[in-house]
């Protein structure tokens, strides 16, 4: 009993003399020291002051860190269930985009740009009658201080807006003229409208007022003669304010023709007797406002717009050099200015066609320098290899698109007659059933003959004893000539065509939109073969019009013929 009361007594008198010690410390530490039960208690305390004098070797406590020091320059070791892995490829820690070819910019992004709608117009080509007696009003207005009225009116898309634009904007500098611009489109009320030509007026400093007509009078008819500004206000759409408020056109076209007034008024519209028609008041009063009528453009003028642009795309030594034109053949730029003249005129139509024909052109050209790449990286030319980040380019795409990248526009490919036939025929025509109706025979029994080659894959396919097969149904060019020529020996009812003379056929449907070749994903817009060369056999073709489009356009000459070869199975 004395020995275990001698053992606690020595641990409390430990504790007491050195509590920064920890209790695992204390406890490996006195284990030296404490560990004889059969020592005499009685000498204990000698036991203590000894301990006391001498240094008490604290043993350190092997810990695990936590986190790894990033700082060490200890090796890691590899944990052995990656042993295995040692010299193959990890996964790329940052995955990056993949270079696509198709989506990279080329040299024809800069026409494309050229010709979309949002695009800035530039000087105006064609309308230098009209710029002259617009410019002629306007000044005339501005030297004798004195209120006067036109009314711009033509078809759409013949530069009526574009042209008063550029007009006004020449004059927003000259002292002591003040500019405003509004589309009446945008005003719900006569009330809006008024607050619009206050804003542009006045400024963004404007606040509302009861009685805005009052304050447009006073700014528009002032007493005071001398010092006064020339408020010139164009009214774009003026023909929306019929609907909206009668009273609206009245009183603008009277505050313009007063005595005193200083507002010059230029409206815009379409129709071209808006002013007889909706405002007879004004003729009885004998205020009838002057009249800038614009026609249509005619083909030498679309022709000039298109060419102008074009070359404004070269360089000024590449310009000055000869009469190149980039991105679209002569030829082609005349087919597209008469196709657009002989139906409405509009600039913006053959825009539309142009810009269309552009991304034609760079699709063929992006396809040709892609097959061209294939060929020289085939895998029997070039040895075996791997690439162990597969997110990155291939040599084939890199190659692609340096070669796309060295293009100019002067050495880029141009559109020709065919890629512009075959967009206009989209573009401008009624529908598919008027494009149908002006084929000849052949062409019909060519289309019926594609059609019922179609319809014979797909009840084929479907049939509960047929394979499955990845082969599409859309025919080459010799598998549907071979099945045109069976369907026309058949009854004997139609003398077949020749392979050169069937292939012409297949072109001029192509041009007109009405067939088309067969790509992995869906349709492709191509152009036709040029007469006699150049053809095709393996691509496949596909029909853009259904059966019963065909079958309404079988009527007259040869429909039972044509009937029976489009109902026909093989």
């Amino acid at each position: 009993m004395a020995s275990i009361l001698g053992k606690r007594a020595r641990a409390t008198e430990f504790s007491k003399d050195d509590p920064s010690i920890s209790s695992r410390v204390k406890r490996r530490a006195r284990v030296p020291i404490a560990n004889d039960e059969n020592a005499d208690p009685n000498h204990a305390h000698d036991v203590q002051d000894n301990a006391e004098c001498e240094s008490i070797v604290q043993l350190p406590t092997p810990k695990t860190p936590r986190h790894r020091d990033a700082l060490s320059k200890r090796v890691p070791i590899t944990p052995r269930h990656r042993i295995g892995l040692v010299g193959k490829p990890l996964t790329p820690r940052t995955p990056r985009t993949p270079f696509i070819p198709h989506n990279a910019a080329t040299v024809y992004n800069c026409a494309r740009q050229t010709f979309t709608r949002s695009a800035d117009p530039g000087p105006l080509i064609g309308r230098e009658e009209e710029r002259v007696e617009l410019r002629s009003f306007i000044e005339k207005g501005i030297a004798f201080k004195a209120g006067r009225c036109m009314y711009v009116s033509g078809p759409p898309g013949t530069g009526k807006s574009a042209l008063v634009s550029e007009v006004c904007r020449d004059i927003q500098g000259v002292k002591g003229v003040g500019t405003a611009y509004v589309n009446c489109m945008s005003a719900k009320n006569s009330k809006d409208l008024y607050s619009k030509l206050m804003e542009e007026l006045i400024g963004i400093d404007y606040e509302p007022q009861q009685d805005e007509i009052a304050h447009l009078r006073a700014i528009f008819l002032p007493r005071k003669k001398a010092g006064d500004l020339v408020y010139v206000v164009t009214l774009d759409e003026i023909d929306h304010l019929l609907t909206l408020d009668l009273e609206i056109l009245y009183t603008l076209f009277e505050l313009s023709l007063h005595r005193s007034s200083r507002l010059i008024i230029i409206g815009i519209a379409n129709a071209l007797d808006l002013t007889d028609r909706f405002l007879p008041r004004l003729k009885a009063r004998n205020l009838r406002p002057q009249q800038l009528p614009f026609l249509p453009y005619t083909a030498p003028q679309i022709a000039a717009v298109i060419t102008t642009k074009l070359k404004a795309l070269l360089t000024s030594d590449e310009s000055t050099q000869n009469d190149y034109i980039p991105f679209l053949h002569p030829a082609a730029i005349q087919l597209c200015s008469k196709k657009v003249a002989s139906q409405t005129g509009d600039l913006r139509k053959a825009f539309d066609i142009v810009r269309r024909t552009v991304d034609l052109i760079e699709i063929e050209t992006k396809k040709k320098y892609q097959l061209d790449q294939s060929i020289q990286t085939s895998p029997s030319k070039t040895p075996l290899g791997e690439n162990p980040n597969l997110s990155s380019p291939t040599r084939t795409s890199l190659g692609q698109a340096l070669s796309l990248a060295t293009l100019t526009p002067q050495t880029a490919p141009r559109a020709t007659i065919a890629h512009v036939s075959r967009v206009s025929a989209a573009a401008l025509s009624n529908g598919t059933t008027q494009r149908l109706q002006t084929l000849n025979l052949q062409q019909k029994a060519a289309i019926c003959a594609l059609l019922s080659h179609q319809k014979t894959s797909r009840n084929a396919a479907s049939s509960i004893f047929s394979m499955p097969s990845k082969s599409s149904p859309a025919p080459t060019v010799r598998m549907l000539y071979q099945t045109y020529c069976s369907l026309c020996r058949r009854d004997n009812a139609l003398h077949p065509l020749t392979s050169t003379e069937f292939a012409d056929v297949i072109s001029g449907l192509e041009t007109l939109g009405l067939v088309g070749e067969k790509t992995g994903r869906g349709f492709a817009m191509t152009t036709p073969s040029k007469r006699g060369k150049g053809v095709d056999e393996e691509k496949r073709i596909v029909s853009f019009v259904d059966e019963g489009e065909v079958n309404g356009c079988l009527d007259g000459v040869g429909g039972g013929i044509l009937r029976s070869l489009l109902g026909s199975d093989e």
